[in-house]
């Protein structure tokens, strides 16, 4: 039974003077405080109670959220009592009275006291406790973080609390803390990560042997939270690891518990997720706000790789400060606020200047957004009418959690480090990052964001600087997904490699796919302007029924938020050869409501002036403007380069289907129209994409061979450092030495005017020489690059270096 003494004697704990960052999380909790206060209704089966949005959401987190932001905002001496129309006094209130209807309603409170029999989220949480008791590890352990909500309320309104609500608190924590007070971490790496577990329940016993200091297993909790602290960010290179972590070492403490991938990602629900990777950095603002508030060093368990994983995080941040999803989201995907918790973190605890600027970035899209909402998350109708993949919308109010952690942390930490201005900041974060285990490869260039993906869902995102406002974060993004009668479809990598550059990637990649059926051949590469080349063509390794092969898909987002400027303005153009056709977004009934429009193997096609596509594809291309969603991700329409339908039997070694393009982030359509995409013909096993002062080649054979391209002459001659360029009467061929199964990226360091024929051979380096294999004097002119404006004359039969 627990005791009065064996809780925290510490007193309500004043909090920091407020400070510019805080000042804006307190506006923006109270422009909500009035959403949060429509939602709030009494509860009449016990004294003093009551709850926000029906009562019924998962954890609890229905009323912790309202009652954490209400608490907080209650104490600033800053609060604007005129501005919402609510009082200080009624906000604590508010605050207490939700958390004693959490405590009677939870597992450890009188049996009768359940919660109402409806609510606004999902009916199997209605009628019932909350706690989960039973109902295992996962739903059990993820309380933690709405436990320790309400014990951060609790000790900031000490002064208002009851002892019968203090010793309710009470009894919630020692619940807590005797399911996993003595659980040692989890482990999982792959398929479902254990960070986000292991970062609730570090989170839930640093709650419990916090409220509960004086009971006799408080360092006992205490220990054994550190450990789940620890356990949140660990590797398996951890366990050969031999520093020093407090009174033990990392190998030590790893053993075998690991639950993030070697090159610092996590993977959830079968991708790696950037929103789940972030859940370790966010132990460090939710352990580190409760261990502030009661006096306590924050311990060294509790920093174990958390900079090692922003740091990924960080390099894929967009332009509104939302993390790319290199293999898909399956959340919505454009969340209102919180984004930046990572970067506050950051700027905080690892004083880094470039988090601080992206933590700004993602601060200003949540303010446009919540302003142009009326306060609210999430514009009222929609949010009423659209439904995730749990949840109606109006449940995401609830997110206001996230700004009033933000609120508190820099209230506790300070504002973090001067943030870094813009243009540098995309200078220092501009490059290559390759990362073999987590199993994709990333150029952030001048342009925006390239990805490149081969593990778990095996795609490419071309983004803009606007990021996923333009190009939303589906699953299979661009690359092939085939349907084959028979065969579902499976993923056997056969090899990917990648040949980095410091300011670009050419990637080759082998997959058999549809139980090794079909060999999906692909090349792509990212070039320094941000530009992509791609091509992907399927072959049927066995007699087969294509059912269908759609490549080259991408989601468009078509979303308005009033206060987010053009982009975002509930419309989408497609440029296209035959006109402009303008798609609305906005949310529908059924199905009936979506406009499909196909169109007949266009040769170009530019996406709202934002980016221009040139290809050439098997299928037909299609744009979807959807308008029923289910579930709701984000308002968005899909565009398919090439798509093909209805079944056709392939024979063994015929090509199922091929996609080549030419990708240009922030092109307007006029500069579309007039772009080059060639496709020089050459061996069967190699392919090769030439556009302007670029040339990108692969070769999917399994040995190194010289792989020779041609295509009409142009009239100024590329050359590039690493191949011989021969031309001859009309034509061009051009040479590279390839390994198998490798692709290559090369840019012209200069282009040739010659009249007659010529051949052009460069080192790596790029030093050039020129041969004339003809019987009269060729004078040969450099028309661009270096050298420009220069002159050589090459004798019959001689060379010369340019």
């Amino acid at each position: 039974m627990i005791r009065p003494e064996d809780t925290t004697d510490l007193p309500s704990p004043p909090l920091p003077r407020e400070n510019d960052l805080s000042r804006r999380y307190l506006r923006m909790i109270e422009k909500w405080i009035p959403v949060g206060v429509e939602y709030f209704t009494k509860w009449p089966n016990r004294p003093n109670c009551g709850h926000f949005f029906g009562g019924c959401h998962w954890y609890g987190n229905d009323t912790n959220a309202p009652a954490k932001a209400f608490a907080l905002a209650s104490l600033s001496p800053e609060y604007n009592e005129k501005a919402t129309g609510v009082s200080r006094e009624q906000l604590r209130e508010m605050a207490i009275q939700g958390v004693r209807y959490l405590c009677f309603t939870h597992d450890s409170g009188p049996e009768d006291c359940v919660r109402p029999a409806v609510g606004l989220g999902r009916p199997e949480n209605c009628n019932t406790k909350w706690g989960e008791r039973g109902k295992g590890f996962f739903r059990e352990s993820q309380c933690g973080h709405g436990i320790a909500a309400m014990s951060l309320i609790c000790l900031l309104l000490r002064d208002h609390i009851d002892e019968e609500t203090w010793m309710m608190m009470a009894r919630v924590q020692e619940d807590y803390a005797g399911r996993f007070g003595d659980m040692p971490p989890k482990s999982g790496v792959y398929w479902d990560t254990q960070m986000e577990e292991n970062a609730w329940t570090a989170h839930g016993l640093t709650s419990c042997f916090l409220f509960l200091s004086r009971h006799e297993k408080a360092a006992a909790w205490e220990a054994m939270a550190r450990r789940w602290m620890y356990s949140t960010c660990a590797t398996p290179q951890d366990a050969y690891d031999f520093a020093p972590i407090g009174d033990s070492t990392a190998r030590a403490l790893t053993a075998r518990t690991y639950t993030t991938l070697p090159d610092y990602w996590a993977e959830n629900h079968g991708m790696v997720h950037p929103g789940y990777t972030t859940s370790g950095v966010r132990s460090l603002l939710s352990c580190g706000c409760l261990l502030k508030l009661w006096g306590r060093d924050l311990p060294p368990e509790l920093f174990w790789n958390r900079k090692r994983v922003y740091e990924g995080l960080k390099a894929v941040t967009d332009g509104a400060g939302y993390a790319q999803a290199m293999q898909g989201m399956d959340w919505h995907y454009l969340p209102t606020v919180a984004s930046e918790t990572p970067h506050a973190i950051a700027s905080v605890f690892f004083d880094d200047p470039d988090a601080a600027a992206l933590q700004l970035r993602a601060l200003r899209n949540g303010e446009l957004r919540q302003e142009g909402n009326g306060g609210a998350m999430y514009d009222r109708e929609f949010a009423q009418k659209a439904h995730d993949q749990q949840d109606p919308m109006i449940m995401r109010e609830t997110t206001i959690l996230g700004t009033a952690s933000l609120y508190l942390f820099h209230r506790l930490m300070g504002p973090g480090a001067k943030p870094t201005p813009e243009k540098t900041l995309e200078k220092r974060l501009a490059g290559v990052r390759h990362y073999p285990h987590a199993g994709f490869v990333h150029h952030r260039h001048p342009k925006g964001q390239t990805s490149l993906a081969w593990r778990n869902s095996i795609m490419a995102m071309p983004l803009t600087r606007e990021g996923i406002y333009t190009i939303a974060p589906c699953t299979d993004s661009y690359l092939g997904r085939p349907r084959v009668q028979g065969r579902p479809d499976s993923h056997r990598l056969q090899s990917i490699r990648v040949s980095e550059y410091d300011d670009g990637f050419a990637a080759a990649m082998v997959m058999d796919r549809c139980q090794e059926s079909l060999r999906q051949q692909v090349l792509f590469a990212s070039l320094p302007d941000g530009r992509v080349l791609s091509f992907e063509r399927f072959v049927a390794l066995e007699d087969v029924t294509v059912e269908g092969l759609d490549q080259g898909f991408l989601r468009v987002t078509n979303e308005h938020f009033p206060l987010l400027g053009d982009n975002c303005r509930g419309a989408r153009v497609l440029h296209r050869p035959d006109g402009s056709v303008a798609y609305k977004g906005w949310l529908g009934d059924a199905e009936s409501d979506d406009v499909i429009d196909t169109l007949d193997h266009p040769a170009w096609l530019n996406i709202d002036d934002r980016l221009g596509l040139r290809f050439s594809g098997t299928g037909v291309t299609i744009y979807h403007n959807r308008h029923y969603f289910k579930p709701y991700r984000a308002i968005s329409d899909d565009l398919t380069l090439s798509s093909q339908g209805g079944a056709k039997a392939v024979k063994a070694g015929q090509e199922v289907g091929h996609l080549g393009a030419l990708i240009c982030p922030e092109q307007k359509h006029r500069a579309t129209t007039s772009a080059t995409l060639l496709t020089p013909k050459g061996p069967a096993e190699g392919v090769c994409l030439v556009t302007d002062g670029f040339l990108a080649a692969a070769h999917f054979g399994e040995a190194r061979r010289s792989c020779a391209f041609e295509l009409p002459r142009p009239e100024e001659i590329p050359v590039y450092p690493g191949a011989t360029v021969e031309a001859k009467k009309n034509r061009l061929r051009i040479t590279v030495v390839l390994e198998g199964r490798s692709a290559v990226l090369l840019q012209a360091s200069r282009t040739l005017t010659v009249k007659g024929d010529i051949r052009v051979e460069t080192t790596p380096d790029g030093a050039a020489f020129v041969t004339n294999p003809g019987k009269g004097r060729l004078s040969v002119k450099i028309a661009s690059g270096k050298g420009k404006g220069g002159t050589r004359q090459v004798g019959a039969g001689q060379s010369r270096s340019l």
